[in-house]
């Protein structure tokens, strides 16, 4: 891959997002993050390059994480897409399978083990 892996991520809580911005640093990776999942499709049809890897969190308020991720599979979005919840129910994950995300993962989380599933997702 050519630059830097460019990362959109979603949650509703300002200490993940702000985490993110130290797990995902330059110049590996560019990182936007929004608080929502309207947010976070506004922001997707503002950019010119589309994003490598969208990050979300399932609980969030108005578009929930499951209705973000079947939008951007309506919208054809070309990258992958990774959940990051404290929130996978065995109803949620079948969801998530049946909408054919690329990777799930529990927070709590390790900086570790998201980077290495990044990676994965980026090969």
């Amino acid at each position: 891959m050519s630059g830097p892996l460019k990362i959109l991520a979603i949650d509703d809580e300002p200490a993940i997002a702000q985490s993110m911005r130290f797990i995902f640093s330059r110049p590996l990776y560019e990182l936007a993050s929004a608080l929502d999942g309207d947010a976070a499709l506004a922001t997707m049809a503002n950019e010119t390059q589309p994003f490598d890897v969208v990050i979300t969190d399932n609980n969030m308020p108005g578009v929930s994480g499951v209705e973000l991720v079947r939008q951007l599979r309506e919208r054809k979005f070309p990258g992958k897409i990774m959940v990051l919840s404290a929130h996978l129910s065995t109803e949620v994950r079948a969801a998530y399978q049946q909408l054919a995300v690329d990777a799930m993962l529990d927070k709590p989380f390790s900086v570790q083990a998201l980077r290495a599933k990044i990676e994965q997702l980026a090969a």
